[in-house]
């Protein structure tokens, strides 16, 4: 329904723009593509980056607490096995027993904890995740509202979106009238020189899951 809206909208904008001849004489209307300004946006690697690092550290920090689930769930089946071992006496195996159930309780509460870290750890990932986007797109809408105002342009329009049959929203643009790379060279004016070496760095320590971290949750044996 959104698209479809969008679609309408843009149709609407056009057909009103184009109302009387003197009017249309000074209508300059402009196309951007947001989806490729945004993923060409240094701050948009930069942000990727970050979110890779510590979604690297959040690997880490699990990795430890299954290595620690897993001393515990081993000390349980060495106790729970000494309990059924018939080479002790009943003394042993009754002690072994009690110290099985004790050692269940841990493994089981330690199970839980592993459980919270991923549910809390993946709710800040993606809550950061989606204010950093959002600082991105409203730092993109106002860089373009700024050129736009200063180009004296009537109309900017993105043709990224589609509606929802998939067909394009804007299914054609004359080529003078993107200022997509005029856009996305204006954002990148403060591009730190080593962006690529970072962001290189980064995807090489991590791996290619890293924006998509699903942590597992604690194995049982």
């Amino acid at each position: 329904m959104k698209r479809q809206i969008a679609g309408w909208c843009v149709a609407a904008v056009v057909g009103c723009l184009g109302l009387g001849d003197a009017r249309a004489a000074d209508t300059r209307i402009v196309f951007v593509n947001m989806d490729r300004i945004f993923n060409e946006f240094y701050k948009t690697k930069l942000a990727d980056t970050q979110l890779k690092e510590q979604a690297q550290q959040v690997m880490d920090e699990r990795k430890k607490l299954q290595t620690d689930f897993e001393k515990l769930q081993a000390d349980f089946n060495k106790l729970r096995d000494d309990a059924q071992n018939t080479a002790l006496t009943e003394e042993v195996r009754t002690q072994r027993r009690n110290s099985a159930e004790e050692k269940l309780v841990e493994v089981r509460d330690y199970e839980q904890k592993i459980r919270r870290f991923d549910d809390t750890r993946r709710k800040q990932m993606e809550d950061q995740s989606r204010r950093m986007r959002k600082r991105i797109v409203d730092e993109i809408r106002d860089t373009i509202q700024t050129y736009a105002r200063n180009q004296m342009f009537s109309a900017v329009l993105d043709t990224s979106g589609q509606t929802l049959n998939g067909i394009e929203t804007v299914l054609y643009t004359e080529p003078r009238m993107d200022i997509t790379g005029e856009i996305i060279d204006v954002l990148n004016r403060g591009r730190p020189a080593d962006l690529g070496a970072r962001t290189n760095e980064a995807g090489k320590a991590i791996g290619p899951a890293a924006s998509g971290l699903e942590p597992k949750p604690a194995d049982k044996k």
